[in-house]
């Protein structure tokens, strides 16, 4: 009897396994047959364009797989960036949308060459290197995602920033010497705007308002969205509408541990997605947002904001200025290849359209 307890266990344990199996879905098998869930976390709220691109992203994968794989997305996530890059890797949050900027403050460098400065200063040029084989290799490196355990899907784009003045504009190096700037976490940001003479101060997205209210600092590098959505215009007063620093590119990554409990299907919905979280249609939904959509020049004009212009002689001043951060990023070999390829990119694309004329009624400085 002993004996044939003991088959029986063993016959109903490997039943028990191969359910487990089935509901997961077989990474080999291309095929799946239980739903699954996966949670993805971002730093902005749902109106900026990263939530609005992590929306599309859900909405294609949703599509796609008719409902058998939904992404719960995660707006405001508490701690900001750095805590969310932790989680990813801890698998606390299956999915990911984290700035690029982070990164090397975790160990990888490899997504410094989007940010450095004055060198993707327009959204076609940001569009050909996030959404090409640039974006991909950087996405694919050793020193990239997988070397903390991650599956690199997609790069999305959050908005050039530009410079945010709490009380006046900030227009040539003369205006930011002496001021404190508030930056992400980031060696590459904080090299930039110490060559232009600022103090750089780390802080979490979720303290920027009050810190711009109380004084603590002066000012900040942002993008139109976010000064929008998280109300920063009603903190400071300034925005110089003709510089674009650098754009704020997020990799959307998926801890490889979840990854690989996916099927092969499963996993070709995510990837297939992931190629699309920046369109040749976002470049217009920066520019020049069509009807029923977001228009951040006009809201922040409605709102009261001040638009500076600097003008060609202040830009290149900027310019000249943050050539000193080039020396620490070309220090990495694999970051100093990346601002050559994108460089040559710059080279060979047609001069940028004009950006549309701000809408009547807007501050100017």
């Amino acid at each position: 009897m002993k004996g044939l307890s003991r088959s029986l266990i063993a016959v109903v344990g490997a039943a028990v396994v191969a359910v487990g199996l089935a509901a997961c879905g077989d990474s080999n098998s291309g095929s799946s047959t239980e739903p699954v869930k996966l949670r993805l976390g971002y730093v902005t709220t749902a109106q900026h364009p990263y939530g609005l691109a992590v929306d599309a992203f859900k909405a294609d994968v949703e599509a796609s797989s008719g409902g058998k794989l939904t992404i719960e997305n995660t707006p405001n996530y508490t701690g900001g960036d750095s805590q969310l890059f932790d989680d990813v890797v801890d698998a606390t949050v299956e999915m990911a949308a984290i700035s690029t900027a982070i990164w090397d403050t975790k160990g990888s460098n490899v997504f410094q060459a989007l940010q450095a400065p004055f060198l993707i200063t327009n959204y076609g040029l940001s569009q050909e290197v996030l959404g090409g084989p640039i974006g991909d290799a950087m996405l694919a490196s050793e020193n990239g995602p997988p070397k903390f355990g991650l599956v690199g899907l997609g790069i999305l784009e959050g908005g050039l920033r530009k410079p945010l003045g709490r009380e006046g504009a900030l227009k040539s190096p003369a205006d930011f010497k002496g001021k404190k700037i508030r930056a992400p976490q980031s060696k590459v940001l904080s090299a930039t705007i110490t060559a232009l003479g600022a103090e750089p101060v780390a802080l979490p997205v979720g303290d920027v308002f009050t810190a711009l209210q109380n004084g603590t600092v002066d000012g900040m590098e942002a993008n139109l969205g976010l000064i929008y959505t998280n109300k920063y215009h009603e903190v400071a007063k300034f925005v110089t509408q003709d510089v674009n620093l650098w754009p704020f590119p997020a990799a959307v990554v998926i801890n490889k541990a979840q990854w690989d409990k996916l099927s092969d299907e499963q996993k070709g919905w995510l990837r297939s997605a992931g190629e699309k979280l920046f369109p040749k249609t976002s470049v217009d939904a920066f520019v020049n947002p069509p009807p029923g959509a977001l228009n951040f020049v006009q809201l922040l004009c409605d709102a009261g904001l001040t638009y500076a212009f600097a003008g060609d002689a202040n830009r290149a001043a900027l310019a000249k200025a943050a050539e000193a951060a080039y020396a620490e990023l070309s220090a990495d070999s694999e970051v100093a290849g990346f601002i050559k390829q994108i460089q040559d990119a710059k080279a060979a694309a047609p001069p940028p359209a004009a950006p549309p004329a701000l809408p009547a009624g807007c501050k100017k400085a």
